[in-house]
Parts: C-alpha cells; sequence; structure tokens
C-alpha cells in the first residue's frame, strides 16, 4: 500500500469521525454548557497522549525545531476554529454557515497554491467545486436574516483550519503526527478550560451536575478519545503525503456524514435534493482521491 493510498485512507476515516462528532456535540450540549464539554474533551484527550509518553509509547521533542510555528498551529485548530465556528453558526443559521464552511476546500487550494506552491488539475477543481455546491444542496433552506459579525467568524474559521492544513504539512517533517496532536490536545484544554471558568464564574455546579450523567460521559469520551486523539492524529498524519486541496475536500464529507445521522438517528427531515448533494460530494471526493493515486502511479513508473 503507498503512502498516498495510506493517507487517503486515513483522511477519510478522520473526516468520517468528526461527521459523528456533530451529534455526540448536540446531545452533550443538551448536558452541559459547550465550553464546559469542550474543556473536559480536550483535558481527556490531553491526558491520553500524556499517558502514551509517559509509558514510553511515544514521544516529544522541540528541541531545535520551529516551535513558533507548531504553537500557532495549535492555536488555529482547535482554539481560533471553535470559537469561530460556534459564535458564527449562532449569528446566523445552519444553512448558512453550512455553506461557509463547505468552501473549505477551495480555499484550502488557493492558500496551498499560494504558500506551498502546491499544483492542482483542472479535474481537481471541478470535483472540488461541485463538492461545495454539494454541501449548498445538502444545507437547503431559508438563510435567514444576515449577520456581517457572523459572517465574518465563519470566514475566519475557514481560514483557520485552512492555515492549520498549511501549517501541519509545512512542519511534518520535524514534528511527528504524534507531537502535533499532542500541541493541538494541549492548547485546547487550556484555551477552553479559562474560557468556560469564566463563563460559569468557576461555579462547581455547573461543572459536577452534568458529570453524574452516563450521557455527557459517553459524549464526552468519544470526542476526546474518538474525535481529538484519533481523528486528530489521522488528520495530521494525512497532511504528511497529501495535498492541502486533497486533504480538505475530504472536510465536505463531514457535513454528508452528520445529515445522515440526523436523519437516522435524530429523526430529521430529507429531501431528494439533499440525497443529490450527498451523492455530489461522494462522487467528489472519490474523484479526487482515484486522480490522485493515478497521478502517483503514473510518477512511480516514471
Amino acid at each position: 500500500m503507498s503512502k498516498s493510498l495510506k493517507a487517503t485512507i486515513c483522511c477519510l476515516l478522520g473526516y468520517c469521525i468528526y461527521g459523528f462528532s456533530f451529534l455526540f456535540s448536540k446531545i452533550g450540549f443538551d448536558i452541559a454548557m459547550p465550553n464546559v464539554l469542550l474543556s473536559v474533551r480536550f483535558i481527556i484527550a490531553f491526558l491520553v497522549l500524556s499517558l502514551f509518553i509517559f509509558t514510553g509509547k511515544a514521544k516529544v521533542s522541540v528541541k531545535g525545531k520551529p516551535v513558533k510555528k507548531l504553537l500557532l498551529m495549535g492555536l488555529l485548530q482547535p482554539c481560533i476554529y471553535f470559537i469561530c465556528e460556534a459564535e458564527g453558526i449562532r449569528l446566523t443559521t445552519a444553512s448558512f454557515s453550512g455553506v461557509i464552511i463547505g468552501l473549505v476546500p477551495v480555499a484550502g487550494i488557493i492558500l496551498g497554491a499560494v504558500f506551498l506552491k502546491e499544483k492542482c488539475s483542472l479535474f481537481q477543481i471541478v470535483c472540488t467545486v461541485l463538492s461545495v455546491i454539494g454541501v449548498i444542496l445538502i444545507t437547503t433552506g431559508g438563510m435567514g436574516e444576515f449577520s456581517t459579525f457572523g459572517f465574518i467568524l465563519l470566514l475566519i474559521s475557514v481560514i483557520s483550519t485552512t492555515s492549520f492544513s498549511i501549517l501541519s504539512r509545512s512542519i511534518s517533517e520535524e514534528f511527528s503526527a504524534f507531537e502535533r496532536t499532542y500541541v493541538m490536545t494541549g492548547l485546547g484544554a487550556i484555551c477552553f478550560t479559562v474560557i468556560a471558568l469564566i463563563e460559569t464564574k468557576c461555579s462547581p455546579e455547573l461543572w459536577i451536575t452534568p458529570m453524574k450523567s452516563g450521557s455527557f460521559w459517553f459524549c464526552t469520551l468519544y470526542l476526546a478519545i474518538v474525535s481529538s486523539v484519533i481523528a486528530f492524529t489521522l488528520i495530521n498524519y494525512a497532511l504528511n503525503y497529501l495535498s492541502i486541496g486533497h486533504t480538505l475536500i475530504f472536510s465536505n464529507l463531514t457535513s454528508c456524514l452528520s445529515v445522515v445521522l440526523g436523519i437516522l438517528i435524530l429523526k430529521e427531515s430529507f429531501s431528494a435534493v439533499q440525497l443529490f448533494g450527498i451523492a455530489i460530494i461522494i462522487l467528489s471526493v472519490f474523484g479526487v482521491s482515484i486522480y490522485n493515486l493515478k497521478t502517483e502511479k503514473k510518477e512511480i513508473l516514471k
């Protein structure tokens, strides 16, 4: 199995895990304040990764390496991205925010070409645009009242996750996928714990009460271990070998899967237009992946 194929599979699994995270987050947010849930999520994730270090299963080394880039990467994702996305969604509508977040692969192609000099074929551009159209079809419904500030926050979230991908790829030779994930979860734990303490005014009740719920721990453990530890590591590994555009087109699968799970589990409404949108996204992602794998095979044969 080639490195590109392994990376593609890791990318697919990582973003599919993110798709499930929307469902678990929605359930968790009904039990605890969002930032309390995020705080506990990233603390657990950080502790799990720390356990690997203490037991000698993994190591972190920063000596002589671009630590500033590593820290900036961790601030962009999850800190800035989560904050701006959540507030942007609150100020706009699910439909509008879904469309804006769906532009991530397009931003990835543009920024990847500018900063990493990555080349992108016409076929890849067409597939990426089609995947965005798929997201638009999935998020059918009224766009609601326009919020300039909400729109700006959503754009910042798009830029931050794309910039994270660029930084993660640019420092992949200096830092392993584990090291990058470790810093991300550590900064996430600090950021959201501080915000949660301010929001709750350090009230023990707002922290302890949710922790008495089995559903809270079920959702939090999935978000911490599966979504944060495993998915972040998979995506960081994929960024070692895939272009930014190829990696980020998988992000639209997250919207696709979250809609399907909402229909199957939460019994949300569904339409033929959304089904068509899902089909477009899947075909677009499949098309880009097959194209890249064939390109890599030709280069090896040369």
